[in-house]
């Protein structure tokens, strides 16, 4: 069973080893929050002429957006809204007068040309070479797009050959990919998610496919580590006083295997348990009632205010100058409803209805409102962190008030809050913990004291990985040495037959 695996699979667990170290230098391609934000334009409140309530209306939509945000676009503000998982944007200043009379426009449409205005001004050094409408490509296939789907594709004709995703439905850039970013992805993480788009297209089979892949190589290293213990030898040596019955590569397959073989197997399992077999384990997400519970009754256009300032003076001096707020998104927590201003750096609440700061929430306010979460039992204690703890990384920088607060109940269910935007970071139970351990610990090596050490980290996954790869090629190659000898015997047998 071992040599047969190791022929069948032996070339796609070496490919995993090489992928995952090139995914520690280079991640999937994404558009990160700080990154979409520094490209957008300081948002002016003095252009806004309409209220939200008045801009929904003119979506002609039904019912209440799920979620509402203002910026600036193509140096005008806009509200984007979303609904039923769509985006749709109208203009914040589309009070326009034409010949005497105003004009209300209606939601934005989004041409290939206006496409092509929104990536140039993104990446304002370089052309387009081209744009194309498309609905998903091997980059864009996150879910997380599924909103702004179809996507213009624009090329660029800068050195880096920049790709600019821009949404059919805002005009927002929402992914970016470089020349060296998709290369590296191709020797890297759509090698090791086994991440191809025709396959991934259809997510329960790619799943199962990369399931039974992962198990077949724990297998294959399971069995492997226990032959190879089997015929370890240390004190009853063979002759010439070796530890191993083998020579040439056998013998390097199975002294390595002994040596790494824990490693390698520890490693595919972690890796097929974060495919979650069986539903066993995984992260812990907040369900539907729980984020409800912790907002309070879920918003609405009326409850969606903007402070009108009637000049400089008077606006509010928040942790973000008002003249550096880039986005603007209604957000509610107990029952209150609070404007999160944004920019690249970091966010910050205002009140709004009246324009003031908002400070930092008390332990208090935070586990009054975490004790209506669920049928959770009591709060078993709340404590402050300031640099985090094995279950949550904290940037000190940008949450530097984050509350543990743990339950008594039978999962031991604990939340971690920014105190600072009300928003719940984190949440983890005991399968999410031992997710954790399985997974960050055995597949990324996220253990103390290497944690907090990225260098020594990635000095030992190389270390580790270069075991698990001379392994692997030392039984490829003694796995094409079998099917050699076999394959033209068999062959021989069929032409007598």
């Amino acid at each position: 069973m071992h040599r047969w695996l190791g022929i069948g699979l032996g070339l796609f667990v070496l490919l995993w080893f090489l992928s995952g170290l090139v995914m520690l230098f280079v991640g999937y391609p994404q558009l990160t929050q700080a990154e979409r934000l520094s490209h957008l334009d300081s948002l002016k409140l003095q252009q806004v002429k309409l209220d939200v309530t008045q801009a929904w209306a003119l979506t002609d939509k039904l019912g209440q957006p799920e979620s509402v945000r203002l910026a600036m676009r193509e140096h005008r503000p806009a509200y984007y809204f979303m609904q039923n998982g769509q985006w749709l944007a109208v203009w914040a200043d589309a009070n326009k007068v034409t010949q005497g009379k105003s004009i209300q426009e209606k939601p934005i449409q989004i041409s290939k040309a206006e496409a092509v205005k929104a990536a140039e001004r993104f990446q304002s050094h370089a052309k387009a070479a081209g744009a194309l409408l498309i609905d998903h490509d091997q980059w864009s296939i996150s879910s997380s797009l599924n909103g702004h789907r179809p996507l213009y594709r624009v090329a660029l004709n800068d050195v880096e050959a920049s790709e600019l995703y821009v949404s059919s439905h805002t005009g927002e850039v929402v992914l970016d990919t470089h020349r060296s970013e998709r290369v590296w992805n191709w020797l890297g993480s759509v090698i090791h998610w086994v991440y191809f788009t025709p396959l991934r297209m259809d997510r329960e089979l790619w799943r199962q496919i990369v399931l039974w892949l992962a198990f077949g190589g724990m297998a294959l290293s399971s069995l492997g580590l226990w032959l190879g213990v089997q015929r370890i030898r240390f004190s009853r040596r063979y002759s010439s006083g070796r530890v191993t019955p083998y020579r040439g590569w056998a013998r390097w397959h199975h002294i390595v295997g002994v040596s790494a073989g824990v490693f390698c197997m520890t490693w595919l399992l972690s890796g097929w348990l974060s495919l979650t077999p069986f539903g066993w384990l995984s992260e812990r997400s907040l369900s539907v009632k729980e984020s409800e519970r912790w907002t309070g009754p879920k918003l609405t256009v009326q409850d969606m205010k903007l402070p009108v300032f009637s000049s400089a003076a008077n606006m509010p001096v928040t942790d973000i100058p008002i003249a550096e707020i880039k986005e603007m998104e209604w957000v509610k927590f107990a029952g209150n409803t609070y404007i999160l201003a944004k920019n690249e750096q970091q966010e910050s609440l205002i009140d709004s209805q009246s324009g003031e700061p908002v400070a930092s929430f008390s332990a208090a306010i935070l586990q009054l409102q975490a004790s209506k979460l669920g049928v959770y039992g009591s709060i078993d204690s709340a404590h402050w962190l300031t640099n985090g703890d094995l279950y949550f990384y904290q940037d000190a920088q940008k949450t530097p008030k984050v509350l543990r607060i743990a339950f008594t109940d039978t999962l031991n269910t604990t939340y971690y809050v920014d105190a600072h935007t009300t928003k719940i970071l984190v949440s983890q139970d005991r399968y999410s913990r031992v997710y954790r351990w399985l997974f960050n610990g055995l597949h990324r090596m996220d253990i103390p004291p290497l944690s907090d050490r990225l260098l020594a980290r990635r000095v030992t996954i190389f270390i580790l990985s270069a075991g698990g790869v001379l392994l692997t090629i030392a039984g490829i190659v003694l796995g094409w040495r079998r099917v050699r000898r076999v394959w033209p015997k068999s062959i021989a047998d069929d032409n007598r037959q």
